[in-house]
């Protein structure tokens, strides 16, 4: 099974090979997996591929262990990467086979907080960050709205108790518009300094209530992109950058294009 969806990926490559090359890279945007093609992992690869992107971010849990082995060879015949996956904090750290497909390709783990913090989970998220440090995968609090972590200033808190070099902070935009107050942006990104290991986009309404105004593609949205952009540019900011895609309306191929067209505007300017 897995030899033939090889053989079909590196003959479509092989077609494409001149379409590819004619193409400006890519700047580094990955695609959330809430935001892929479904169906056929092949097809999944390819259209990011084509789309321009440079992988996928986020994999679900019930996308680890075997599945995750299986998308990681995939996208790296293919000349991508698949770059995190998305867990829930428990008081049981993460298993290292869990997430062992990443291993030293310059990874992350997601993790969300979702119930009250204790000293049962703050030892256990220090646990994890210590086994994905021997294998050379960040750990990164993933703030997210309605979540016990929900904000920035929670999540350099939470770093603080736990207290570990490998456990940093996801900047994400739809979510901060949720929960914060947009003046405070740079704000908080200099306070997260060092310890800001990603950061997701998405189009959004600065002034946005629900998840259809702060989350759509790339292009729309009242929130000015060029602000984020400034402010992680000033702190030098190296790491990852992803697309959020929860529940956008519409084909998800044009709308990865739609975003990626938007992408390399911002990238230009």
């Amino acid at each position: 099974m897995m030899n033939k969806m090889v053989l079909r990926l590196v003959g479509w490559l092989v077609s494409a090979m001149v379409v590819v090359a004619g193409e400006k890279g890519t700047s580094g945007l990955y695609a959330f997996y809430n935001g892929a093609p479904r169906g056929d992992l092949v097809d999944e690869v390819l259209a990011l591929k084509e789309a321009g992107y440079a992988g996928i971010s986020q994999l679900y849990a019930s996308e680890t262990g075997g599945k995750l082995a299986q998308r990681v060879a995939l996208y790296e015949q293919a000349g991508l990467k698949v770059l995190s996956v998305y867990l829930p904090a428990t008081t049981e750290p993460v298993k290292e086979e869990v997430v062992r497909p990443l291993a030293n390709r310059g990874a992350l783990i997601e993790l969300t907080v979702q119930k009250k913090i204790d000293e049962d989970l703050i030892s256990s998220i220090r646990k994890t960050a210590a086994m994905a440090e021997k294998l050379q995968i960040k750990v990164a609090l993933y703030p997210h709205a309605g979540f016990e972590v929900a904000t920035m200033p929670q999540a350099m808190a939470l770093i603080e108790k736990v207290r570990h070099p490998n456990l940093g902070v996801m900047f994400n935009l739809c979510h901060f518009l949720k929960s914060e107050k947009v003046e405070d942006l740079e704000g908080v990104l200099e306070a997260a300094g060092d310890r800001l290991f990603a950061v997701s986009i998405c189009g959004a309404d600065h002034d946005g209530k629900d998840w259809g105004s702060l989350i759509q593609t790339l292009d729309k949205g009242s929130f000015p992109q060029e602000r984020l952009f400034k402010q992680l540019d000033k702190m030098a900011f190296e790491g990852p950058v992803s697309l959020q895609c929860y529940a956008l309306k519409g084909d998800r191929r044009e709308n990865l294009k739609k975003s990626m067209g938007a992408w390399r505007k911002l990238w230009r300017e």
